[in-house]
């Protein structure tokens, strides 16, 4: 069987972009990336990149292109649902970006080192024959491909993985003029939105993103516009007073399982939230979904060169996302069942720079 692509990416965020890139650059085949929009194009996030995303962009070489873009974070301020503040030191680089640029230069990346890649492109189904998928349909333009890497998001209506999955609702705003403290990012766990937050991530010295997320058992049929409203009224009010607006407020879901697992037709591979691959915790999915696209390439990679069949693949891939991610998967929810309670009541006893420096290390750990 001929295949016009090797390697078919659905998504062009930071899991299909790392993929491609991946896969082009050990150069066994054409690679092809495909994304429903035209790019760059806005994104609903706060553009945090933890230190482990920080390292990740190092590893893959990328680091250099994405840092002049970012603030440098030095800090994070936890704020407790009892009001009480923690500061906690950064565990090593981090920087929040403009998802915008951030993505626009993942998929410039991937384009020079032999990416193709079409935007405008909306995917509507896989593309079977012979009892597994062969590429995927857009229209009526038909794209045949020996793997096929789904990456888009939350959203991921090709492939349900058949597993239970958790959906927290994100509203995000952007202010220009904004009164902070440089170079601190804040989170802060309102009791609205426990074990979720809210938080204030600054673009500059002026500029910042504030948001939250929030379960829908949280909203009590509430619209997360009314309750992102309150939550700025409580906690920014000072701050944005003077601040103006820039855009419109974005909301979006996020996409989490109850465990770490992979489950996909023969021939596919699911990367980041398509496989519901985001800190439980946090919410945090950047350094989920750039780690799985290069696990996904490399499973790929090594089932060609062994000779292996789709569901070898796939099996092979769901074993490196559970030596890789596994540790972390557990200490996240963890984190979010057991440790914010916990520290909700140590933050009221004596010794709190040992109290910080333990927070600090277990947001390492997830």
């Amino acid at each position: 069987m001929g295949w016009p692509f090797h390697i078919a990416v659905v998504g062009a965020g930071p899991a299909g972009s790392v993929a491609a890139r991946e896969a082009a650059r050990w150069g066994r085949g054409s690679v092809l990336l495909l994304d429903r929009s035209e790019f760059p194009r806005p994104k609903t996030c706060a553009g945090g990149l933890s230190a482990r995303s920080c390292r990740l962009l190092k590893e893959l070489k990328l680091w250099k292109r994405v840092r002049p873009d970012g603030y440098p974070i030095s800090s994070v301020r936890v704020v407790l649902p009892g009001g009480d503040a923690l500061l906690v030191p950064a565990a090593g680089a981090a920087l929040v970006v403009d998802r915008e640029r951030f993505d626009h230069a993942l998929v410039r990346a991937a384009i020079e080192d032999g990416v193709e890649f079409r935007p405008r492109t909306k995917v509507d189904r896989l593309l079977w024959a012979d009892g597994r998928v062969v590429g995927v349909e857009a229209g009526a333009l038909r794209i045949r491909a020996r793997w096929t890497i789904i990456a888009t998001g939350a959203d991921n209506m090709l492939h349900k993985a058949a597993r239970a999955e958790q959906l927290t609702h994100t509203c995000v705003a952007r202010f220009e003029g904004v009164s902070i403290a440089p170079h601190i990012c804040d989170f802060v766990y309102d009791s609205e939105l426990f074990p979720y937050y809210g938080w204030l991530f600054p673009e500059s010295d002026t500029r910042a993103n504030v948001g939250i997320c929030a379960g829908a058992a949280r909203l009590r049929g509430r619209s997360i516009r009314d309750v992102f409203a309150h939550f700025l009224d409580r906690h920014y009010g000072a701050s944005l007073k003077r601040a103006k607006q820039i855009g419109r407020l974005r909301g979006a879901a996020i996409a989490t399982g109850d465990r770490l697992t992979h489950s996909a037709p023969p021939g596919v591979l699911l990367a980041g939230e398509a496989d519901r691959l985001a800190n439980v915790a946090t919410g945090e999915g950047i350094s989920y979904a750039m780690e799985s696209g290069r696990l996904a390439a490399r499973a790929i990679r090594s089932a060609d060169e062994s000779g292996l069949g789709p569901a070898q693949a796939g099996r092979l891939y769901a074993a490196s996302l559970r030596r890789v991610l596994a540790l972390r998967f557990r200490a996240a929810w963890a984190y979010r069942k057991i440790g914010v309670p916990v520290l909700n009541v140590a933050s009221a006893l004596p010794c709190r720079g040992t109290l910080a420096r333990l927070v600090g290390r277990a947001l390492s750990l997830i």
